[in-house]
């Protein structure tokens, strides 16, 4: 053969190869179209209608209730929980004025499935919202490989291996079912009017589950994770801090576009001016001015602390001054953002007089994001994603005058399942029967007439990861890593001392009661999930889903 035919043949053979590579590469991805069907409960979506059907017109005066909820705030970013580096008075007068709650839990560590039981007073898995919903999953090899490249080049996300994805008109269905109950959908059947002015982050889908379909008469904000708090990143009164991570970058790229654009009533805003907060801060005002002569429900999720991190210039450099570091200085004044708001919103209702007939909830979605390196759960462990105190234990804060003691602290379990079946028995509402509600009614236990304990015991599952809370008691363990911790978290609030290997009869005990738990979920979640996050805590390696 000569030289010339040589260099043909192996010619040949390159292009072959390469051509074989790229249509392998491109075949579609084992999509899992019948392991990831989702379907919603037809009886369940039935009986629901038949539920909300009807109006109940009440002839007492109902009570006002506003739901505060910030995005990835730490027990310990609040001032009255410990921090001496900002100060958060307005939250602190909440806490001063009414109950602060020291073992306050949420039901997630992450913010879709933790404000789907917020909304709905149940454990979130049994709708299935196990973890984060997913907009976009690969459909093949490349676009696997490509996404896997890009998120763990630069940060611990951490992709899935064997992926088995739902098809495109499935995806369309993540998101807080239809066969849900939100506290707006029950409300509004007891004649309030219904609004939220802030972050969904439980469905973008028009037809199924937007705020608008989901009970709320009025929505301001936006229907994803998270948004920009400035809209341009170049202006003289805010300043950016930027993280070179993977999820930075995109949510940077992201900026206000598609589920991070802001709406208003399903109609987007093409340029919402004012710094984020602010904005959040005025319509909320505005609804309650519109609204102040009939009861209503108002949901402020804010996206503080969340990131991508903007600040104003005039809080910034106050807090730069306090912690000389630029990152921390920036999340420090989106807190500070935050707390000025609803100081704003509070004063706002004692000018209208309705302050004694309003009742007050201020909480986290979940711990913060210790991740970014400028937020700390410290001294708790872990944070955002993990099922460590430091992700699931928040700022717990219950205001209603004339009702709850004054300046009182309260030290047992509660939840943020609690929310629902509380408004509930204050509105006098008899929830369905045809739904487990996990939350407990807590006016008994806020207003000291009950001494016991709202919950023996406190359940968590994300995926492979299982936590259980009973009496002075937590037991954590991955099903698939093959790790499992104990701890006193009366002796132990730092989860430093585990007792596993030390207590074998508590964690058998501990362990039937979680599995009993799980057996009365269904099977599976609802959608798949597509990384892990690798966090390295007190020099062990733990991956956490997302």
């Amino acid at each position: 053969m000569t030289k010339i035919a040589t260099k043909k043949y192996r010619l040949a053979i390159t292009v072959s190869l390469i051509v074989g590579i790229f249509f392998v590469s491109c075949y579609p991805l084992s999509t899992g179209a019948i392991k990831w069907r989702i379907h919603w409960d037809k009886d369940l979506l039935a009986s629901k209608k038949a539920f909300l059907k009807d109006t109940v017109f009440v002839t007492e005066k109902q009570p006002n209730i506003i739901l505060i909820v910030a995005d990835d705030l730490g027990l310990n970013d609040v001032s009255c929980y410990g921090n001496s580096k900002v100060q958060t008075p307005n939250i602190d007068a909440l806490a001063k004025e009414g109950v602060r709650c020291t073992q306050g839990y949420v039901s997630s560590p992450i913010c879709a499935p933790s404000r789907c039981g917020i909304l709905t007073g149940r454990y979130q898995q049994r709708c299935g919202f196990e973890t984060q919903q997913m907009e976009f999953y690969p459909t093949n090899l490349i676009e696997y490989l490509t996404g896997k490249y890009m998120s763990q080049r630069d940060s611990s996300w951490v992709v899935v291996t064997k992926p088995h994805y739902p098809r495109e008109w499935e995806i369309a269905k993540q998101g807080i079912p239809p066969t849900e109950i939100t506290l707006a959908e029950l409300l509004k059947k007891y004649n309030y009017r219904t609004g939220i002015v802030g972050k969904w982050h439980l469905g973008n889908n028009p037809d199924v589950n937007i705020p608008n379909k989901r009970g709320f008469d009025y929505q301001y904000g936006c229907y994803g994770p998270f948004t920009l708090y400035a809209e341009k990143e170049v202006q003289e009164d805010i300043v950016n801090y930027k993280r070179a991570s993977f999820e930075a970058k995109y949510q940077w790229q992201m900026a206000r576009k598609d589920d991070a654009m802001i709406y208003e009533n399903n109609k987007k805003i093409k340029h919402e001016k004012q710094y984020l907060t602010d904005a959040i801060r005025d319509k909320s005002i505005l609804y309650i001015e519109r609204n102040k002569n009939r009861p209503f429900f108002l949901y402020i999720p804010f996206t503080a602390p969340h990131e991508p991190y903007q600040a104003q210039l005039d809080l910034y450099s106050e807090e730069y001054e306090v912690v000389n570091d630029k990152g921390k200085a920036v999340y420090n004044a989106i807190i500070r953002s935050m707390d000025n708001a609803i100081g704003a919103i509070v004063q706002k209702l004692k000018e209208l007089e309705i302050e004694d007939n309003t009742m007050i909830v201020f909480l986290s979605d979940n711990g913060p994001a210790t991740y970014t390196k400028v937020a700390t759960g410290e001294p708790l462990k872990g944070g955002k994603l993990t099922e460590f105190q430091g992700g699931i234990r928040v700022p717990f804060i219950f205001k209603w005058k004339n009702h709850f003691p004054e300046n009182t602290i309260y030290d047992k379990s509660v939840c943020a399942l609690d929310i629902f079946t509380t408004v509930a028995a204050l509105c006098s509402i008899d929830l369905p029967t045809d739904r487990v509600y996990d939350g407990v009614n807590l006016i008994p236990y806020l207003s000291r007439q009950n001494e016991g304990t709202p919950h023996e015991k406190l359940f968590w599952r994300a995926d492979h990861v299982h936590a259980i809370v009973k009496g002075d008691y937590k037991l954590i363990y991955s099903s698939r890593d093959k790790w499992a911790e104990l701890y006193n978290l009366k002796t132990d609030e730092g989860e430093k001392n585990n007792l596993y290997l030390l207590m074998p009869e508590k964690v058998k005990e501990l362990n039937d009661d979680l599995l009993e738990w799980e057996k009365t979920l269904p099977a599976k979640p609802m959608w798949p999930r597509i990384m892990d996050h690798r966090f390295m805590i007190d020099g062990k390696e733990y991956l956490f889903p997302s």
